[in-house]
């Protein structure tokens, strides 16, 4: 692939990463309204959701990957993200939370592409802010 053509997919990648913020900072910003909870949480469960099928498709693209192990850890995020659903509101926030954390830092110990990193640290560091601003508003 070109140099452009690379240079073009990582610009494409970071604005859409940034693109896909707007309702974790929206319904943030949001949450004195009733309805926003249940918006940000499936959000939420959604986009964790997302991270694991990343890691599905280049299990199936990396022959060194391709193994039940890497493909059923890729789940783990689905179910997770689909788990905190069920829990009250603080116990699913807390549940989401960590899960994005712990899969970042999974993230970091397996891919290594630095735009890859950079993007994922960027976004993890947002979600995870508008997560523990949720806690925060449930304990006041």
């Amino acid at each position: 692939m070109a140099q452009h053509e690379t240079l073009t997919l990582h610009k494409t990648a970071y604005l859409l990463g940034l693109a896909g913020l707007i309702p974790f900072v929206g319904l943030t910003a949001l949450m004195y309204q009733p309805w926003s909870h249940s918006l940000f949480m499936t959000y939420s469960a959604v986009i964790l959701s997302f991270l694991g099928g990343i890691h599905w498709g280049v299990a199936l693209q990396k022959p060194e990957w391709s193994n039940s192990w890497r493909i059923s850890l890729c789940m783990l995020p689905s179910l997770i993200g689909w788990t905190a659903l069920a829990l009250n509101q603080t116990w699913g926030m807390i549940t989401l939370l960590l899960a994005y954390v712990g899969w970042w830092i999974y993230d970091y110990t397996q891919i290594d592409n630095k735009h890859y990193r950079g993007l994922r640290r960027c976004l993890t560091i947002v979600v995870a802010v508008c997560h523990i601003s949720w806690l925060v508003f449930f304990i006041h």
